[in-house]
């Protein structure tokens, strides 16, 4: 059972051993403990579950740092062409630097999150009836015609126009239930 026991010697290989491959496992092998043991202590002990998180960071740092050179600087690969292996005069392998466009818009995406929408300053006709409708769907043809406002921007917009009309619509027909039950109501004996 000593071999579980985990030692502040131990608590400090298994923290460094997390912040170098960031995987529990891994550090549990290099300190000699279980994992049981880590864990408990990480829930009772706040100092080690701080350094605990800490590891974390800097392990997911290494990995950021290694996704950048891997996006940025790229790795050098053996060139192969027709299933075989290009070499020089000297017969050594020909190597090239390959990217990757997906580590550098996953970082791209981690980093710089997508902009908010930008507000639409375009000016629709005032919307008094269903029958205004017509008229403000013409204004977001003209404004995409006019490059006032995106094909987009005037689909949403449209959106918009069509939830007020449904708006009005249920208001009328609301108020013409109540009419005709008022009569129904006033006729009855």
């Amino acid at each position: 059972m000593n071999k579980l026991k985990l030692t502040k010697e131990r608590q400090g290989r298994f923290l460094e051993a997390l912040a170098n491959t960031g995987s529990v496992t891994a550090a549990i092998a290099v300190a000699n403990t279980s994992r049981t043991r880590v864990y408990e202590l990480r829930k009772a002990d706040p100092a080690f579950a701080s350094a605990w998180q800490e590891a974390e960071e800097i392990a997911t740092d290494r990995l950021e740092d290694e996704a950048r050179r891997r996006a940025v600087e790229g790795i050098a690969e053996p060139l192969v062409s027709a299933g075989k292996l290009v070499r020089d005069n000297d017969g050594q392998p020909i190597l090239v630097r390959r990217y990757s466009d997906n580590l550098l818009l996953a970082l791209l995406k981690a980093h710089r999150p997508p902009r908010r929408e930008r507000s639409v300053r375009f000016q629709l006709p005032a919307l008094q009836s269903a029958a205004d409708a017509a008229s403000a769907m013409a204004a977001l043809t003209a404004g995409v015609g006019a490059g006032e406002v995106t094909p987009g921007e005037a689909a949403e917009l449209s959106k918009l126009v069509e939830a007020y009309v449904k708006a009005l619509e249920a208001g009328e027909f609301d108020q013409r239930l109540r009419a005709v039950e008022a009569r129904n109501d006033a006729t009855r004996p």
